[in-house]
C-alpha cells in the first residue's frame, strides 16, 4: 500500500514538473524540428514572392506591390500573426522592348507565433531575369538573398524552483542561468526557383508552371550552441515547392481558376489544390471590375477547406479568406476555427512611348 501510494506521488510530481516545464519543452521542440518554421499563406499564389523566386516579375504592369497578413490559432490559444510585403519593379533590356526584362525588389516578412512570442524577422531582395522561349511564352528565373533574425522571450516561463510549498512566487530565482545560450541568432538565407507562362493571344487565358528550393544554403537555426562561438547543429531544411495556375476564358464575362500548390520540407508536406469562378463584373478600360469566389482544400497539414474572396478593380486586388479545419483531429482543439487572412496587390503602369512594333508582354 504504501508502494501504491509512492508510486502514485511519484507519477503526480512528474506531472506537475512537466506541466511547468511545458513551454521549454514546446520551444525545444519548435527549435530541434525548425524545418515546420516556414510562413505559409492559405492565399499562396497571392503571395508570389514567398511561393517561390521564380513567380518575382510575373505580372501585367511595371511595378507590383503585395501585402498579406495572416491571424490563426487564437482559439486554442496559441496565436500566430503573421505579415508579409513586397514590392517588386521591373527595368527593360531595350527601349520599346517588353518582353525581357529584369526584375528587382524588395521582401519583408515578420511572424510572431504563441505565448512566448517565438518571433521571425526577414528581410530579402528578390531578383529575376524573364526572357521569351515562344511567341507567348516567358520563362522567369529568379532568386532571394536574404537576412534573418528569429528571438523568443522568457517572461512567461515558469520553473519548478519558483514553486514553494505549492505556492507559485514569480520573484523566486530560477535556478535556470545555463538552459539558453542566447534568445535570439541571426542568418543568411538563398532561395531560388524558375517559372513558366504561357498566355493566350486573343483570350485572356494562361498557364504558370514553375518550382522553386528555399533555404539552399540550409542556415543553422539553434538557440543551444554548445559555446557562444559554435552554430550549433540544427539546421534549416530545404523547402521544396512545385506549382501551377491557370485561368481559362469560359465566356466573356466569365473564367476559370484552378490552382495546386505542393511543398516538402523535412517531415512536413503541404497540398493545396482547388477552383473558382471569376466574373468580370465591367470591361470597360480604366473602369475593370471583377468577382472570383473559389474554394481549395488543404491535406498533409491541418486538413482544411479554405473559402475565398477575391474583388478586383483596375489594377487593384483584394482577398479574403478563411482556414475551417472541420475535417481533421485538430478541429477538437481549435473548435472548427482555422485562421482568417487578407491580401492586398496593386500593379502600376507606366506610360511608355508607342513602338514601331507591336510587342507581348505577360498580362
Amino acid at each position: 500500500m504504501f508502494l501504491n501510494i509512492s508510486i502514485i506521488r511519484m507519477v503526480k510530481m512528474s506531472a506537475i514538473f512537466l506541466l511547468r516545464r511545458l513551454p521549454v519543452l514546446v520551444l525545444a521542440l519548435l527549435c530541434t524540428h525548425a524545418n515546420a518554421q516556414d510562413i505559409h499563406f492559405s492565399q499562396f499564389a497571392n503571395s508570389p514572392v514567398n511561393l517561390n523566386p521564380g513567380m518575382i516579375g510575373v505580372f501585367g504592369g511595371d511595378t507590383r506591390a503585395v501585402a498579406n497578413y495572416k491571424d490563426q490559432w487564437r482559439s486554442v490559444p496559441v496565436p500566430y500573426t503573421t505579415f508579409s510585403g513586397t514590392v517588386e519593379s521591373k527595368v527593360y533590356w531595350a527601349k520599346g522592348k517588353y518582353d525581357r526584362y529584369f526584375t528587382g525588389g524588395l521582401l519583408l516578412n515578420h511572424d510572431k507565433q504563441g505565448s512566448l512570442s517565438l518571433t521571425s524577422m526577414q528581410v530579402g531582395l528578390p531578383v529575376s531575369v524573364t526572357l521569351p522561349v515562344t511567341k507567348f511564352g516567358f520563362l522567369t528565373v529568379g532568386a532571394t538573398p536574404a537576412f534573418g533574425q528569429r528571438s523568443f522571450g522568457t517572461e512567461k516561463l515558469s520553473f519548478d524552483a519558483q514553486w514553494n510549498n505549492r505556492i507559485y512566487d514569480p520573484q523566486a530565482p530560477t535556478h535556470e542561468n545555463q538552459l539558453f545560450q542566447s534568445q535570439s541568432l541571426k542568418y543568411f538565407d538563398f532561395s531560388a526557383g524558375f517559372n513558366l507562362r504561357l498566355q493566350s493571344q486573343l483570350k485572356r487565358s494562361r498557364l504558370d508552371i514553375g518550382g522553386g528550393i528555399h533555404h539552399l544554403n540550409r542556415p543553422y537555426h539553434d538557440f543551444w550552441s554548445a559555446s557562444l562561438n559554435n552554430p550549433g547543429n540544427v539546421r534549416l531544411h530545404n523547402r521544396k515547392v512545385v506549382h501551377a495556375s491557370a485561368l481559362v476564358q469560359l465566356a466573356h464575362n466569365y473564367d476559370l481558376v484552378v490552382q495546386g500548390m505542393y511543398q516538402r520540407q523535412g517531415g512536413y508536406r503541404e497540398a493545396v489544390y482547388g477552383a473558382g469562378l471569376r466574373m468580370h463584373l465591367n470591361r470597360n478600360m480604366y473602369r475593370e471590375m471583377a468577382l472570383q469566389i473559389s474554394l481549395d482544400f488543404r491535406h498533409h497539414f491541418r486538413d482544411a477547406l479554405i473559402p475565398r474572396v477575391d474583388f478586383f478593380f483596375k489594377t487593384w486586388q483584394v482577398g479574403f479568406s478563411y482556414d475551417v479545419t472541420a475535417l481533421s483531429e485538430v478541429k477538437t482543439i481549435t473548435n472548427k476555427r482555422g485562421g482568417p487572412e487578407v491580401s492586398v496587390g496593386y500593379r502600376l503602369y507606366r506610360v511608355k512611348p508607342i513602338p514601331k512594333y507591336k510587342s507581348c508582354q505577360l498580362f
